[in-house]
This record gives structure tokens, C-alpha cells and sequence, in this order.
């Protein structure tokens, strides 16, 4: 059985074989892994789905009595351990004579026979003693003294072991009466192979009665790896039903790659292939498991009873692609089922990738196109170009699409293809080179955006500390925004739950939570002030001064209250405003004229009006941030920008409406 090899060469001697058991194991591992679970009245089952979060459970709270308990034999462990560790300095010290030390190394157990010889020639012993209570008084002290060491170590490792379970199959009724609340809840599918940083920390479990643990307590150091992971892969066969795998924290090292909420620990999981509803399942948490699964891009099945048999059966209600998106039938699939979301996040949203990793990826897209129809590819464009939140200004892969559309033009096959609009492919590109053009002159926009979210982060810096009361009143004057959601619920519930205040932003877990609540404002920035391509300024920087106005009022209300909690901390450092948009933005704009100096034959498509754009832009001194774009594109053009122009920078104090080109560090 392959479990019992990968076991062996996990546990090699010297960890001679470690990688081969690990090879071993993501050999065996399963394509999918799938994890039971109830549903909390508090809801946060449906915030760790919407996150991608998973709670690890401390080895001590978990329904196996025996999880991570060493069993061994205390008295052999004594004969044992008193023979390697304990003889050869006692027969150093001892004043038997040669041929007493020789009977106690020849004898069957030395521990026995020391004692033995010791109660014969130690005057000092109660002759009126027998041996046996002698032996029975002196080894029973012994045995407390190694029965409470070895209690103390089992008890720190469990108390410093986190884990997550998952089992091999999501219709095992068993599983889903003893972790769903009786078929009330849910069982989750992942793709955990292929990620390969959860891989390697996900094991098997091997179900086995009666296993020790003596021999290898007898000798620690040379079986110190073994006594960290064994008691927590290893279970009786009682559990065999379960079929599981686990990942496993053993470590304080390890858990620092966790996400720490409070005294909780979670894990960041990959995004759900596929969610499971119980049976018995509540119609109101169907509802919101089904928006999720909706919003997310997430296959929902409804699990019903077999009445020929006793098994269970699923129903698809939600199907899109489950498979990894690297896998070119993902994209298939995702295309024909319309389901873009993933799609799109996975082979676009990524601004840290090489160029040429990027154009792979591509690649790989425009190939799929062979196994779609015109329509289809149509609709996949649509949702590329036109169907997002954020206009073409503000575009998280603003660069990534100019570059697809660079490759899919020059790829020749598709140009017959047009978007709703009636626009061909040349033009789609056309157009979108205008905007890498224009959308320099509209970093006037991200500016603000910039100094908006600084305002929000200050802003919520004292908004998680107030009484409900206080809320209210700002919530009253900052209509136009969301302030109170589930992210900010967290981050209070947490601070309420704490003997000791913590300041909420001196934490990093804190600020990811609350980094996707100011993205959701800044949002809403933009659908009041950025309409159909205008810019109102004037509105807007209104509305800058009003919010700078706010945050000033909550800063000096909450002074004296903030120190308190500032002071208090566990952590004491400045809170750093992290920008979500500056310097992104600026390496979009980069990698954007990088796309176009790269295929410099596509600049031919751009049209007169941008030309005189790009001939003002090369005028204008950006310093080293884009200038070798701009003036590398000017002269495959052939236009004349040699005059430069300078523009009054003020570094130390902004003003968003005099000095829209300022880059901010």
C-alpha cells in the first residue's frame, strides 16, 4: 500500500528520503479534497466563503479525544532510556567492582539488575524491605518524574498544533450527520493540488490500532521528526469512514503564514470549485449560499437521498468550470457557461507577472478560441471590454487587455470577429491605444482616488473605536458611502472580545479586512463624480474638502480615546497609509507603453487625434517614469516633441487640482 512507503520514507533515517515521500504523496493526492462543515448562527461560515478563508481548529478542541496523544509503555521506556542515556555515566561514578558492571551490561535488562545489585550491597537499604517493593517504591518515583515530562511535551505540541480536515469524498453520510449539523450544512470542494504551497502541508491520514510510540521515545533525537507529525497523521481504525487528509500546522514558524484574527488562526484557501448543500439545509442559508455561488463563479450542487438505496446523490443547481485555470478547458468552459469572472481575475489581473508569461497565458486563450464559436468569443470580448465596474481610466489590467488585444490582432485568425458595437478587432485596438494615450492625461482622476483613500484609512482608523451612538452620526453625514459592513463588524467584534485593546491597524490582518471596505468607497467615488467618460471635478474636489473636513472633526474628537488604545497596543509602530492605486497605477501605464514599444508595427493604428496627443505628452517632462515610452513611441511616429515643458511640481503639499501629474511615494 502506498501509504505505508510514503510513511517509511518520510520517517527515513538522517531525512535521507524526505523527497521522495513528498513526491510520493502529490502522486497519490487526490484532484479534489472535500471539507464538511456546519453552519455558525453568527454567520461567518458565509464571510470565510466569501473570502476564500478556512478556520484552523487547535489540536486540543478537536472530537478525537486521542488526536496527537503519544502512546507509550512508561516502564519499558524507562528500561530503555536508563540503558542509553542513563548506564554510561552511571557506570563512571559506581563503586561495583568489574565484575558487577559486567553482570549489569550482560544482563537482559540493566536497569533490573543495577537495581538489584544496589539493594544487595547498600547498607543503608531496610533489610526488612523486599526487593520488589525497594524496586516497586524507587521505579514508581521514576515513573512520575517521566510520566509528567512526557505529559508537558505531548500537552505543548497539541497546544501548539493548528489543523484543517478534509476527506477524500463529499457523499459519505457518516461525514455529513457528525460535520454538517445532521445534513444542515455544507461540504466544500477544493483543488488543493494544485497549489503547490498548500500540497506540501496537506497529508494523508494512515488508520492503524495500537500503534506506539516507545521505541521511538527510547531514542528522540534520532526520531524527533517522526514524534512532530506522526500522532497528528495517524489514526485508529474507527475513523477509517473519513477518508482524510489534513493541513497541518505542527509549528509557531509554520502558523506565521496563517491569517490571525484575534486569538483565531485561518487559512487562505483557494477559491471553491464546487459547494455541497446538506440535505436538511435552511432555506434562508440556501439563499445566501446561492448568491455567493452566483457572484463568485462557484458550482452548487444539492445533495438528495437515493430511495432504490442508502447513498446520497447530487443535484446541479449552479455549473461552471471546475477545473484549475490552467487548464485550457477551463477556459472553454468558462466561455460557453458565459462565466468570466474567473477568468478574467486569472489570466488578467496580474500586473507582477513577466511579459512573456503574460503573453503564454494568451496564447493559450486565443488557441481556445478554436473550440468556441463566433458568438461565443464575441461575448468573451464584450465582458473583457466593456462589462466591468471600472471605466478603461481605472482599469486594474488596463495593460494586460492592450496587450491580449496586441496578440489577438496579430494572431490574424479572429480579425473577422466583431464586439457588440460592431467594432473589428483593429479597432478595438485602435481605440484601446488611444486610451493608453489619453489615460495619462486622466491621472488627474487616480490623484484624487489617491488621496480619497488616504482619507478613508484615516477615517476608519477611529470609526472601528466609537460607541454605536457616534457611528450613527457620521453615518448620518457620509450618506453617500457604506461605512459599516462585515468587515468592519469583525474588526469590532474582535476589539470587543479583548480584555486589552488593540489598535485596529497595527495589525496586518486588520488592515486586509478593511482594505476591501475602502476599495468599496472609493467605488463609490467614482460613480458620482466619473460618468460616461467626464470627469466633474469640480463636484469632486467639493467633496474632497467635505470628507478632509470629517476626517479632522473624528480625528480631534477621538484624540484622548485613541491614545488609550494606541498606547495599549500590542504592536507599537506608526501606521503606515498604505496606497491601494499610486504606484500600480503608474506600472499599468508602464506596462502599457512597454506593450506598444514592444509591437511597435501596431502603432501605425493610431488614430490623428491621438497622434496629437502623443506629440503634447512628448512635450511634457514625466521625468524617468514614462518618458522613454512616450518618446520612443513619438519617433516610430515621426512627430515632432523636442519642445519640453515643465510642470510645477510641489512634492511636499498636493493640491489635486494645480498638480495632477505629481507621482506620490
Amino acid at each position: 500500500m502506498w501509504l505505508d512507503n510514503f510513511f517509511e520514507l518520510l520517517y527515513s533515517k538522517g531525512g535521507k528520503k524526505i523527497k521522495e515521500a513528498y513526491e510520493l504523496k502529490n502522486q497519490k493526492m487526490p484532484e479534489f479534497l472535500y471539507k464538511y462543515k456546519s453552519i455558525d448562527e453568527l454567520g461567518h461560515t458565509f464571510d470565510l466563503l466569501e473570502n476564500d478563508l478556512i478556520f484552523l481548529s487547535n489540536a486540543n478542541n478537536l472530537n478525537d479525544l486521542y488526536e496527537g496523544e503519544i502512546f507509550y509503555d512508561n516502564k519499558e521506556l524507562l528500561y530503555n532510556r536508563f540503558k542509553s542515556y542513563v548506564l554510561p555515566y552511571f557506570m563512571t561514578i559506581t563503586k561495583f567492582n568489574h565484575d558487577q558492571k559486567e553482570q549489569i551490561k550482560n544482563s537482559e535488562n540493566p536497569y533490573l539488575e543495577t537495581m538489584k545489585l544496589i539493594y544487595e550491597t547498600d547498607s543503608t537499604i531496610n533489610p526488612e524491605i523486599s526487593f520488589n517493593e525497594f524496586n516497586d517504591n524507587l521505579s514508581n518515583f521514576f515513573l512520575d518524574i517521566s510520566d509528567d515530562t512526557y505529559k508537558k511535551r505531548n500537552d505543548a505540541s497539541k497546544e501548539n498544533t493548528y489543523l484543517t480536515c478534509f476527506s477524500e469524498n463529499h457523499d459519505i453520510k457518516l461525514m455529513w450527520a457528525h460535520y454538517t449539523d445532521y445534513n444542515k450544512g455544507i461540504c466544500i470542494k477544493y483543488n488543493i493540488k494544485d497549489h503547490e504551497n498548500l500540497m506540501h502541508i496537506c497529508y494523508p491520514i494512515k488508520y492503524e490500532d495500537g500503534y506506539d510510540y516507545t521505541e521511538e521515545l527510547s531514542n528522540f533525537k534520532e526520531h524527533m521528526f517522526k514524534l512532530a507529525f506522526d500522532p497528528y497523521l495517524k489514526k485508529e481504525t474507527d475513523w477509517s469512514y473519513e477518508k482524510e487528509w489534513r493541513i497541518l500546522f505542527n509549528h509557531e514558524i509554520f502558523l506565521r503564514s496563517a491569517l490571525k484574527i484575534g486569538e483565531n488562526y485561518f487559512l487562505k484557501l483557494p477559491k471553491p470549485s464546487a459547494i455541497y448543500l446538506g440535505k436538511r439545509i435552511d432555506s434562508e442559508n440556501k439563499r445566501k449560499i446561492f448568491d455567493i455561488c452566483k457572484k463568485r463563479e462557484i458550482s452548487l450542487y444539492q445533495m438528495e437521498k437515493d430511495t432504490c438505496e442508502a447513498k446520497l446523490y447530487e443535484i446541479e443547481i449552479l455549473k461552471y468550470s471546475e477545473k484549475n485555470f490552467e487548464d485550457k478547458m477551463f477556459i472553454v468552459e468558462s466561455i460557453k457557461n458565459k462565466a468570466y469572472k474567473s477568468l478574467i481575475h486569472n489570466y488578467f489581473y496580474y500586473p507582477i507577472l513577466r511579459m512573456e508569461d503574460i503573453e503564454k497565458r494568451f496564447s493559450k486563450i486565443i488557441d481556445s478560441f478554436n473550440n468556441l464559436t463566433d458568438d461565443e468569443i464575441q461575448f468573451f470580448l464584450d465582458e473583457l471590454l466593456f462589462k466591468n465596474n471600472i471605466f478603461p481610466v481605472l482599469y486594474p489590467y488596463y495593460s494586460n487587455v492592450l496587450l491580449f488585444l496586441i496578440k489577438l490582432y496579430d494572431n490574424k485568425s479572429f480579425n473577422h470577429i466583431t464586439t457588440s458595437d460592431g467594432l473589428s478587432i483593429e479597432k478595438n485596438l485602435e481605440k484601446w491605444i488611444g486610451y493608453c494615450i489619453s489615460n495619462f492625461y486622466n491621472k488627474k482622476i487616480v490623484r484624487y482616488m489617491i488621496f480619497f483613500e488616504k482619507l478613508f484609512m484615516r477615517f476608519y482608523n477611529r470609526y472601528v473605536i466609537l460607541s454605536d451612538k457616534e457611528k450613527e452620526s457620521y453615518e448620518r453625514e457620509l450618506f453617500n458611502y457604506k461605512l459599516k459592513n462585515k468587515y468592519v463588524k469583525m474588526i469590532e467584534e474582535d476589539i470587543a472580545g479583548e480584555s486589552k485593546l488593540i489598535h485596529p491597524f497595527t495589525n496586518k490582518d486588520y488592515k486586509e479586512l478593511i482594505r476591501n471596505n475602502i476599495l468599496d468607497n472609493i467605488q463609490r467615488v467614482l460613480d458620482l463624480f466619473y460618468i460616461n467618460g467626464k470627469f466633474d471635478e469640480e463636484s469632486c474636489y467639493e467633496e474632497y474638502l467635505k470628507l478632509k473636513l470629517m476626517v479632522a472633526k473624528i480625528e480631534h474628537n477621538t484624540e484622548l480615546h485613541y491614545q488609550e488604545i494606541f498606547l495599549n497596543s500590542e504592536s507599537h509602530y506608526i501606521f503606515d497609509y498604505d496606497n491601494l492605486f499610486n504606484k500600480s497605477y503608474d506600472i499599468q501605464l508602464e506596462k502599457s507603453g512597454l506593450a506598444l514599444t514592444i509591437n511597435k508595427h501596431d502603432l501605425q493604428l493610431v488614430s490623428n487625434e491621438d497622434k496629437a496627443l502623443f506629440e503634447n505628452l512628448g512635450k511634457i517632462n514625466y521625468k524617468q517614469q514614462i518618458s522613454n515610452f512616450i518618446f520612443e513611441c513619438c519617433d516610430e511616429l515621426n512627430l515632432n516633441y523636442k519642445k519640453n515643458i515643465e510642470i510645477n511640481v510641489d512634492k511636499k503639499y498636493f493640491n489635486p487640482k494645480t498638480n495632477p501629474y505629481t507621482i506620490l511615494d
